[in-house]
């Protein structure tokens, strides 16, 4: 297969910092959990992902219904609860070690995403019920692993796909006027703004104008 790099530290606090910058102002509309809920979440998202990988190898399997979600879309949704995680810590952040790139190009990698977010709930779940200490360090580690492989599946941009993720959100929980100010204090107004001309174009059609008339 084909090898592609790590994912740089730069990289990682950027996306940490657009997540974060989003919760900060969806707060009102759009809940943050806590660390432990939050990686918790990010399983559902991991699984998510598997049944999504599945339905695209498989496609004669037998399903109990016809959805037909997106792996990167769904690792994405996974990679920003992860960070969601990671609350005060963003700037810590660190890069995987090097025996992990064979693991993040690997045909098997949402395997792996799957199993290490399980683990690392595991560990923290554990922590949570015995009231143990927990080492936030080791946790950002763990987290930067997972997030290279997350990064580095065929196909994946990781900032550009959580910025998609991140305006739907936006479209989906936030009222209609108060959607372009979020967008703009977040750094998503661009994947907006195309949304926006997607419908003006649309509405134009219903219309009967196949051309948008010169200002």
């Amino acid at each position: 297969c084909r090898y592609r790099r790590l994912i740089s530290v730069n990289e990682l606090q950027e996306c940490h910092r657009l997540v974060w910058a989003f919760r900060k102002e969806i707060e009102p509309y759009w809940a943050t959990p806590d660390p432990l809920n939050s990686l918790r979440y990010a399983f559902c998202e991991a699984a998510e992902a598997m049944d999504a990988w599945l339905r695209a190898e498989r496609p004669n399997d037998s399903r109990n219904n016809e959805r037909q979600n997106d792996v990167l879309d769904e690792l994405a949704d996974c990679a920003i609860m992860l960070l969601t995680a990671v609350t005060n810590y963003g700037y810590r952040l660190t890069l995987p070690t090097s025996k992990d790139i064979h693991v993040a190009n690997a045909p098997y990698s949402v395997d792996i995403v799957s199993c290490r977010v399980s683990d690392l709930l595991e560990e923290y779940s554990h922590a949570a019920f015995f009231n143990s200490s927990r080492n936030n360090y080791s946790m950002e580690m763990s987290i930067g692993n997972i997030l290279n492989i997350i990064a580095n599946y065929p196909g994946m941009e990781l900032k550009q796909r959580i910025q998609g993720r991140l305006e739907r959100i936006v479209k989906k929980h936030v009222p209609l006027d108060k959607q372009k100010m979020i967008c703009e204090k977040v750094g998503i107004t661009c994947l907006l703004a195309e949304e926006i001309k997607k419908l003006k174009k649309q509405h134009l059609a219903n219309l009967g104008i196949v051309n948008e008339p010169p200002m």
